[in-house]
């Protein structure tokens, strides 16, 4: 053995495995150095079965019966193992072997090598623990976008009924005033002035009722979502011209105030879009729900978009909206695909679990 561990010196330093040699029956006859140093186990703790000695206790037994079964099969043999120093530093190896014959063909022993993994190893895990660092970042991120989202429409909420129940009923009590003002015989160019002025509080009425639903829609807290979806849809056909098609499918006991809400904000962004956007003159709006699910779609035969990598095209003009719902949709375990070509329209589809 001693004239085989010069052998295997005699390969240069700067090897970056280390070498064995076994008997026919899998025991070590030797080592060399990079091997000792990899291991942290000296050529004469390696001899027979000492190397074993060296492995990390979780890799041990497993380690052993694989060699074993593979020098009792005289077939090549391949691991990848933990070595432990005595100081406890570890070292990732990947083990291998193969069977060496002589002149007649028949099994003398093993020769095999070690290559040093740990470095390779380590850079894995940081890598998979920054990964995993970045995803739960991510993920408190798009609950903290939840959150904002709810609270931003419950502050939309609380401006809409503000304007509704304090600026538009003085407003309309303005307006009882001077119809009575009116009624009470006013002449020359007081009546014409209090007609005008009358004109002023009918438009400021007009217009307090409008900036009402677009700031949150009294429907969808009131009479639910497939309510909400329908007066939406009907106001933004009034305004732009779009005809909208609606079918709803869905009880409004379905849904929490959260998932209400949510789902209401992508319809309106959706919607909002086909508007501005597609310059569609139809679209038809479906909002399905069963037991377990909702389906929310949105089909325009508009002028359509470019999508990046299959996924929504986030633009300055609109683009961060889609980019909203999809975020919303991964964080409540559902989903959010869109189908658009130029000149073809668009296909939205949004999938949320219910529970």
């Amino acid at each position: 053995t001693s004239a085989e561990a010069v052998e295997l010196d005699a390969i240069p330093s700067v090897s970056p495995v280390g070498i064995f040699r076994t008997d026919s029956a899998g025991r070590c006859l030797c080592v060399n150095a990079r091997w000792s140093a990899i291991a942290g186990c000296s050529r004469e703790e390696a001899l027979g079965e000492g190397w074993a000695k060296a492995l990390h206790p979780d890799d041990r037994d497993r380690v052993v019966e694989e060699w074993n079964r593979a020098t009792h099969e005289t077939r090549s043999f391949e691991s990848k193992m933990r070595f432990q120093r005595s100081d406890g530093a570890i070292a990732w190896v990947l083990g291998q072997a193969l069977p060496e014959r002589d002149i007649h063909g028949k099994i003398t022993g093993f020769i095999g090598t070690v290559t040093d993994l740990t470095q390779h190893i380590e850079t894995e895990n940081g890598l998979r623990a920054s990964q995993a660092k970045l995803e739960l970042r991510n993920e408190e991120l798009r609950r903290l976008a939840i959150k904002l989202g709810l609270a931003q429409e419950r502050e939309r909420s609380r401006i809409a009924r503000g304007l509704h129940d304090e600026v538009g009923q003085l407003l309309a009590r303005a307006r009882l005033a001077l119809g009575k003002l009116m009624r009470n015989g006013a002449g020359g160019d007081m009546a014409a002035q209090a007609k005008a002025v009358d004109a002023l509080v009918h438009g400021a009425i007009d217009e307090t009722r409008s900036l009402t639903f677009e700031l949150s829609s009294p429907v969808l807290q009131e009479l639910g979502l497939g309510a909400a979806v329908e007066s939406l849809c009907e106001r933004l056909g009034k305004e732009s011209g779009v005809q909208f098609t609606v079918e709803v499918k869905t009880e409004a006991s379905s849904f929490t105030e959260e998932l209400r809400i949510l789902l209401y904000q992508a319809v309106r962004e959706l919607c909002a879009n086909v508007v501005k956007h597609a310059r569609a003159p139809r679209a038809e709006v479906y909002l399905h729900a069963d037991s377990d699910r909702v389906w929310i779609v949105v089909d325009d035969d508009g002028a359509g978009f470019e999508r990046a990598n299959g996924k929504p095209a986030f633009t300055q003009d609109g683009g961060f909206g889609l980019f909203a719902i999809w975020e919303m949709s991964a964080q409540m375990g559902g989903s959010f695909e869109i189908e658009s070509a130029l000149g073809d329209g668009t296909f939205a589809v949004l999938t949320v679990p219910l529970g």
